[in-house]
């Protein structure tokens, strides 16, 4: 069994069809797609039609709910964009799904926190660093069986194993870099403009992991962040970084 987990691709289309390109030539069993699909400032209805058609489960994030109810700038935009049918289909998303037999959880942000909880990731010194083992553990619960937990949310790629449980993130697809203002002034940054998934094969020792990177046209990304207003997404897709004055 293979599975390919995209996540976070917040609009960008051409970092989607790199992956979704370098996803059809590895032809694993099954694609999971773990939400924040089409909030941001770059091509957010051909995201939406390209993610549509893949017809993989597929979670609603954070950006989800704010794209349908009012958010942010990126959310904004997004929904300006979309049609009556992109917005039905991310109305319909579920917020976890539990895959292949209860063996695999699927979910945005933690499985017991909700789409705006940091599953794996301690922000609260204002920088980002890998949370304690005993502080994920009580994050995981409601996954029932499952021994693997993929998540997203915050564009950050990791494998870490807790209690018996392997939860990965596959970082994000189109947006490396982001700052954010809760809990506690902080940024996410990939140091990379390449878009990320993963790439998981269940063998008889376990899941082996690869986090893939796969090179793309950011600098056309790049250009339609500012041709929509936003040369922060201009930066954040160009370097992996926020932009230096903006950073915490």
């Amino acid at each position: 069994m293979r599975i390919a987990a995209i996540a976070d691709t917040h609009g960008n289309c051409l970092a989607l069809e790199a992956v979704l390109d370098d996803i059809r030539a590895e032809a694993p069993d099954l694609v999971v797609n773990l939400g924040d699909l089409v909030s941001g400032p770059f091509d957010p209805a051909g995201a939406a039609e390209a993610q549509m058609t893949l017809g993989c489960p597929t979670v609603a994030g954070n950006h989800e709910r704010q794209v349908l109810e009012g958010g942010g700038l990126s959310d904004t935009f997004a929904r300006g964009c979309l049609s009556r049918a992109h917005r039905d289909w991310i109305l319909g998303l579920p917020k976890t799904l539990s895959l292949l037999d209860g063996a695999v959880f699927a979910c945005h942000g933690s499985p017991a926190g909700g789409d705006l909880d940091y599953l794996l990731e301690d922000v609260s010194s204002g920088r980002t660093v890998l949370a304690a083992a005993e502080a994920i553990a009580p994050k995981l619960a409601g996954i029932g069986d499952a021994g693997l937990v993929l998540c997203g949310h915050t564009h950050t790629a990791r494998a870490v194993r807790v209690g018996g449980v392997l939860v990965v993130n596959p970082g994000s697809v189109g947006y490396p870099a982001y700052r954010d203002a809760e809990p506690v002034p902080h940024a996410m940054e990939a140091g990379s403009p390449h878009a990320r998934y993963a790439l998981l094969t269940r063998g008889a020792a376990g899941w082996a992991v690869d986090l893939r990177v796969v090179p793309y046209d950011w600098e056309g990304a790049a250009r339609q962040a500012e041709a929509n207003g936003r040369p922060d997404a201009a930066h954040a897709v160009r370097t992996g970084r926020v932009l230096p004055r903006l950073r915490t």
